[in-house]
């Protein structure tokens, strides 16, 4: 028997006796839907009280756990092939007064320079958004239409572009109770977490405030859960929810260790007289071009951060071997 009604139950009660689901509930709930042993309305409408009430760390974490394991395991098996070094969720795109996708340029550097990136996001038809999807190719990544194809640009090109659709379109889905029903569900915070090629190193983007810390908390929830001591997770405030950083805010982000999480500000740092590549292919005015150069940077930075998180890499020092792999990715 389904748990459907007892978690509707619980998140949906009056305000003194509604509560949220604790992780188990979160985590079984999601695997029912997915068997099929839950309607579609019955979950949506699950998933939109859930979000009024704002998803908790043990709710989006029992949902993604849920979910990895689903695709892993049964609905997309060839996963387990997949292999990259950086998880990069693209799924919000950037306003159109926000510039151009400027993570991609720190993506592709960190990929000319051997790190493995896998690039994977969703674009709604009615969005107008600048999506990453939509300038792939201004820099010759390959948006893949299977996950071999995916392997293959990973092991020959060290970057490739993943759409939703390919490797998870039950969460597509999901997703599109938006437009159904008019309300975005806990799928949106979830869907950034698929992490679909296990990558030791994930970045999060995310817009509303106390989600960066969400996402930040349920990542470190479940990498004490799984005790994996190679994973770090960054979460940050994304420019336009996308995940981009923005080097001109000071703002606090969190990372995700199998040790928990931690919670560090971060000052806002605008670096003169950085390389300038002869020319941008993603059509960046000239009077946005040291932001761009900038954002490319801190995105590389954090990434490489990440990474040293075990050998308690500085940000400083981050910044200055970004700094160098963007001149070498300029010349």
């Amino acid at each position: 028997m389904s748990s459907i009604i007892d978690c509707i139950r619980t998140v949906g009660r009056g305000e003194r006796s509604r509560k949220p689901l604790n992780h188990s509930q979160a985590y079984l709930v999601m695997k029912e839907y997915l068997r099929g042993d839950v309607g579609e309305d019955q979950m949506a409408m699950l998933m939109m009280l859930i979000r009024v009430q704002n998803e908790t760390v043990e709710e989006v974490s029992g949902f993604a756990k849920a979910l990895r394991e689903y695709l892993r395991e049964d609905s997309k098996p060839e996963l387990s092939h997949l292999s990259a070094d950086i998880d990069w969720p693209c799924f919000a795109g950037k306003r159109q007064l926000q510039g151009q996708p400027w993570h991609l340029y720190s993506a592709h550097a960190l990929a000319k320079a051997g790190y493995k990136v896998l690039l994977h996001g969703h674009v709604e038809a009615e969005s107008k958004r600048h999506h990453a999807e939509h300038y792939l190719d201004k820099l010759n990544i390959v948006r893949c239409g299977s996950i071999e194809q995916a392997q293959h640009e990973l092991e020959t090109n060290n970057i490739a572009y993943l759409p939703l659709a390919v490797y998870a379109p039950q969460v597509v889905d999901m997703l599109r109770w938006q437009q159904k029903f008019g309300l975005r569900t806990p799928t949106n915070t979830a869907a950034r977490m698929l992490n679909p090629a296990n990558a030791a190193i994930s970045l999060r983007g995310s817009f509303h405030p106390g989600f960066p810390q969400l996402h930040g908390e349920a990542e470190g929830f479940l990498l004490e859960e799984s005790g994996d001591t190679s994973s770090c997770t960054v979460s940050f405030k994304g420019v336009g929810g996308e995940t981009e950083y923005n080097p001109k805010v000071s703002q606090t982000i969190w990372r995700a260790t199998h040790q928990g999480t931690e919670e560090l500000y971060w000052d806002e740092q605008l670096i003169e007289s950085l390389p300038q590549p002869e020319k941008c292919v993603l059509g960046t005015s000239d009077d946005n071009m040291a932001l761009m150069i900038n954002t490319a940077v801190s995105g590389i930075a954090l990434a490489l951060w990440a990474k040293g998180h075990d050998s308690q890499l500085s940000r400083d020092q981050a910044i200055e071997q970004a700094i160098e792999l963007w001149r070498q990715y300029c010349q």
